[in-house]
């Protein structure tokens, strides 16, 4: 079984203590195998997109000569 490395906030650690205490029939390992691994099976982040200015006839272009 391996072992990692992660660096957390003053923040981010004070919260997961809270969290442990409220929790007490969890311990960190538990908690950070539980929530990498609900993570990596239902990955949903919230990301803020953006615009990017381009000439889609050209992007339409450069599609048709790929294919």
């Amino acid at each position: 079984m391996g072992t990692k490395a992660v660096r957390f906030s003053d923040n981010e650690e004070e919260a997961i203590a809270e969290f442990l205490e409220k929790n007490p029939f969890l311990d960190f390992s538990t908690l950070a195998r539980l929530s990498i691994m609900n993570f990596i099976e239902n990955p949903e982040l919230k990301l803020k997109p953006i615009s990017v200015n381009i000439n889609k006839e050209k992007m339409k272009n450069e599609k048709t000569r790929i294919h």
